[in-house]
């Protein structure tokens, strides 16, 4: 008689453990999980367009190309970013392309004659 009934209440444990772990599968990531995950995909758009300006450093005509798009880039991502390290690293690349940028001239130099 006494396994009968620790049968039953180890069923009835296990049950109520899958009901429980079932319940928490379905919640939301924590609200910082979402802002690291939003982030992240919002850091590779802005690290590509500030790289492109970045490898293009010896190479003003195409820093002046890649520059007005990694401007808008980092700055909608500025607005966007969401957590401490996100907005740090944000400021890291703008001051790199601003270093890159200011080694250029804002307009190509007249060609010699």
């Amino acid at each position: 008689m006494n396994a009968k009934r620790y049968y039953h209440l180890g069923a009835l444990f296990a049950g109520a453990g899958l009901a429980v772990s079932g319940c928490q599968a379905k919640q939301e990531p924590p609200k910082p999980v979402t802002d690291i995950v939003a982030d992240t995909r919002m850091m590779e758009q802005a690290q590509g367009a500030a790289n492109a300006v970045i490898r293009a450093a010896g190479d003003c005509d195409a820093v002046r190309a890649a520059l007005p798009e990694a401007r808008h880039t980092l700055e909608e991502a500025r607005v966007k970013v969401k957590t401490v390290a996100g907005s740090t690293t944000l400021g890291a690349l703008q001051t790199r392309v601003n270093q890159v940028a200011e080694t250029c001239p804002q307009e190509a130099p007249a060609p010699v004659q």
